[in-house]
Formats: structure tokens, sequence, C-alpha cells
């Protein structure tokens, strides 16, 4: 009897501890959302930091640490690998795909952004695997400049204030 209730404490406390545990890498995430709703970058990052402490693998703050340090050109290698670190746990999402894609094509890691390009491709996303393919060829192949980018002007993404970059990129290569 004594050990069946040693049992049962035991397991309740290590329930109440995940629980607990989960809350306050949460609460610290949600702090850092709000301080960069309001443009405090510095302190999001902070609380985000904060949050990874509690849980390492903690997925949403992974992608806006890595989403938020890669605006910075200084921050890209840390950027790159909390989004190649969220990445892996989450394949499918578009953003971190785009944001990798770029991060990539800007440091030199053409392997990497194939990789990317081959899971946009069994998505079944056609505009957005056209663009990506084409920028990649823009700035990866030193022939055809001009067919490149005109492709990626018509193209219903360059529209899109995320991917002008692109398309400028493409134009001074």
């Amino acid at each position: 009897m004594v050990h069946r209730n040693s049992l049962i404490f035991l397991l309740t406390f290590a329930a109440l501890l995940v629980v607990n545990c989960g809350r306050k890498e949460r609460s610290l995430f949600e702090e850092g959302k709000k301080w960069e709703m309001v443009g405090e970058k510095t302190k999001a990052l902070y609380y985000y930091e904060l949050s990874l402490r509690e849980n390492p693998e903690y997925d949403p703050v992974l992608k806006r640490m890595g989403l938020l340090l890669a605006e910075s050109y200084q921050s890209i290698a840390t950027a790159i690998f909390y989004l190649e670190k969220y990445h892996k746990l989450k394949k499918d999402d578009t953003e971190v795909q785009r944001e990798l894609f770029r991060l990539y094509l800007t440091t030199g890691y053409e392997k990497e952004a194939l990789e990317i390009l081959e899971e946009i491709r069994f998505q079944g996303k056609k505009e957005t695997l056209e663009f990506f393919e084409t920028t990649y060829l823009c700035l990866t192949r030193g022939f055809k400049q001009k067919d490149y980018l005109l492709t990626l002007e018509k193209s219903p993404l360059s529209g899109d204030p995320y991917y002008a970059p692109w398309v400028r990129a493409c134009e001074t290569k």
C-alpha cells in the first residue's frame, strides 16, 4: 500500500512539473511576442531566450527567434541555426522555408537552398515553386539573367513586398 501511494505521488508530482514548465516557457514566449509587436526587438529576444532556457525545443520560440534575427545581416548565422532547428520540427511551414531559402542563397549555401526547393516542389504550390526556381537560377547562374528577370517580374509574387527584394537582387546580379 505504501509503495502504491509513493508511486501515485511521484506520478502526480511529475505531471505537475511538466505542466508548470510548459506554462513558464509559454508565458515567457508570450511576453516576448508582446515586446516584438511594439517594436522592442531586443526585449523580445531576451524573453525568447528565457523561454528557450526552459525548453530548448519550444518551436514557436525557435521560429520567432530565427525570423527576428534574420532581419539583421550580422545575425544571419544565428538566424539560420534557429530556423533550421524549427524546420526539422515543422517541414511544411512556408514562411520558414522561404526565409531559409533566402538566407541560404544570400550566404552561398546552394546545396541547402536546393533542398528547400525540393520540399516546395512536393508541396504543389506551382507559382511559389516557379518563383523560387527562377530566383535560384538567376542568383546562381551567370547566363540568361534577362530571361530569369523577366520571368520573376511576370510572377504574381513579384508584387508581394517580401519577394520584391529578390527581384531587385536578380536585377543587380
